[in-house]
């Protein structure tokens, strides 16, 4: 848990442990897509250190999100949802964005989601990319082009992805969950996930 011990070293913690969907229970890091490109982060974490205080972080985190709306000039470019802390420890927080490059500018972390024409006009290349629905069906770098008005999300944390509509395809380091659920295994590394 890297980026959470990072936020918390700089006093600033992100999470959360979310309803999404059909009552889907989230308890694991998770960006949250929606048709309209809004983006709902999610990060679940242990709080049992003693010097940890949910009050504290909860005024770090609307204090950064006061300053990234105030430099951007959109008010609730970042809004702070909820944050609680269980009897268990767990803290749990939500954070909206308005869009993905909220999400990137705010985090300074990699995320876009578009068509696979808008990740090509914008510098992306791809590799090969597995069928979910076929076992031994793999797009080559050249088949992933001509999904072009596919949507597409693009990541490099290591982390669960929710999309709004069925996934097809998924790099290489990525794990299918569900249909609109995946997780990408390796921090660092871009991820690709193609869905309807």
């Amino acid at each position: 848990m890297k980026k959470m011990k990072a936020l918390l070293l700089s006093g600033c913690l992100i999470g959360l442990l979310c309803g999404c969907g059909a009552g889907t229970k989230i308890d694991t890091n998770t960006v949250i897509l929606d048709k309209k490109g809004a983006v709902t982060e999610a990060i679940v974490e242990d709080f049992s250190q003693p010097y940890y205080d949910a009050d504290e972080l909860k005024a770090e985190i609307e204090s950064k999100a006061a300053k990234y709306n105030s430099e951007t000039g959109v008010e609730d470019a970042v809004s702070l949802e909820k944050l609680e802390l269980s009897e268990d420890k767990v803290i749990s927080v939500r954070l909206t964005f308005k869009s993905c490059g909220d999400y990137a500018s705010f985090n300074e972390k990699e995320l876009f989601a578009g068509t696979v024409a808008d990740a090509y006009a914008a510098g992306y290349t791809f590799s090969s990319m597995k069928d979910v629905n076929q076992e031994n069906v793999v797009l080559s770098a050249e088949d992933v082009l001509e999904k072009g008005s596919m949507h597409i999300v693009i990541l490099e944390e290591a982390q669960q992805v929710i999309v709004p509509s069925d996934i097809c395809y998924i790099s290489d380091g990525v794990s299918l969950v569900s249909k609109k659920q995946a997780v990408n295994l390796n921090e660092g590394e871009r991820a690709f996930i193609i869905y309807e």
